[in-house]
């Protein structure tokens, strides 16, 4: 049975394992990167099926220690609380069964209860990642502003208001 869970240390090489699957729709993650972004925020969740995990979600509120380009960029453009998502990244074998959804709902009712109505994210252009695109775009997202980063990316900065406490 799938559960939503927080990151725990014995996820780290899963983690590591679904990260390096999903490249370059996300960053490169090691151990040492992974650690440090479990030091600025304790909110990463993973989904499992018992002890296997198949799915994680990095995430950051407005207000964490968190250098990333993206999400400092979205900080200067915002200035009421919101839910920075990282990454969201699921294992190859079970990317079709609903698995980023279940992520996203989970940080949608973190939000909720904590009184954050913003969910923020960004998705590449360049390289184009249009399966991720569409998926925000089925959630209810919308552009906010676009980003040429300092590693050669292109992204769209997204954002989602939260309305009820459920992605539309």
């Amino acid at each position: 049975m799938l559960s939503i869970r927080p990151l725990m240390p014995a996820d780290v090489a899963q983690v590591l394992k679904i990260n390096v699957e999903a490249q370059p729709n996300v960053a490169a993650l090691d151990r040492v990167e992974l650690a440090r972004l479990a030091e600025v925020s304790s909110t990463h969740i993973v989904a499992a099926d018992g002890n296997a995990v198949c799915g994680y979600a990095l995430n950051f509120g407005r207000d964490d220690a968190y250098d990333g380009e993206e999400f400092l960029t979205l900080r200067s453009l915002i200035a009421q609380p919101f839910v920075y998502i990282d990454q969201v990244a699921v294992a190859g074998p079970v990317r079709t069964r609903g698995i980023g959804r279940r992520l996203y709902e989970a940080l949608e009712r973190t939000a909720t209860d904590r009184g954050i109505s913003r969910l923020c994210c960004e998705v590449n252009t360049r390289p184009p990642n249009p399966g991720s695109l569409a998926f925000h775009a089925k959630l209810g997202f919308s552009t906010l502003s676009s980003l040429a980063t300092r590693d050669g990316r292109n992204v769209v900065l997204l954002e989602k208001r939260i309305i009820g406490g459920t992605l539309t």
